[in-house]
Order: structure tokens, then sequence, then C-alpha cells
């Protein structure tokens, strides 16, 4: 029957799930947040640098409402 196929679909699921929650946990413990930037683009350097600027560490996003006026 079709229930029989369960067993082996939760075990691949789960297979193919654990890399994807694992880097989630790793990237979290190594960089301090759960997502690493990709940097080969000129803009994303960019608003890395942005971010490091403004908010004192690139993985504190900041808006533009953090921005400071030039007064």
């Amino acid at each position: 029957m079709w229930y029989e196929v369960m067993p082996a679909a939760i075990i691949i699921g789960t297979c193919l799930a654990m890399p994807q929650i694992a880097a989630i946990y790793w990237n979290k413990a190594v960089f301090g947040n759960s997502y690493r930037r990709n940097l080969n683009e000129f803009w994303d350097r960019h608003m890395f640098t942005r971010d490091t600027r403004i908010g004192g560490a690139p993985w504190i996003i900041k808006g533009i409402e953090n921005i400071p006026d030039g007064e």
C-alpha cells in the first residue's frame, strides 16, 4: 500500500533537510548570524561595508532610518 513508502520518504526527506538546518546553526555559531552573505558582486560588497560602517558589525542590518542626518 501507499503507507509502506512513508518510512523511506521520511528518511530521505530528513537526509535532504539536515545539511540545510545544520548550516543555519553552524553559521550562527561561527559568524554570529544564521546566514552568510555572497560578496561576489560589487553591490553586495558595498552593502556589507555600509552595514559595518553604520551598525558597527556587518551582520547587524540597519535600514535608512538609522543613518544619521548630515547636520
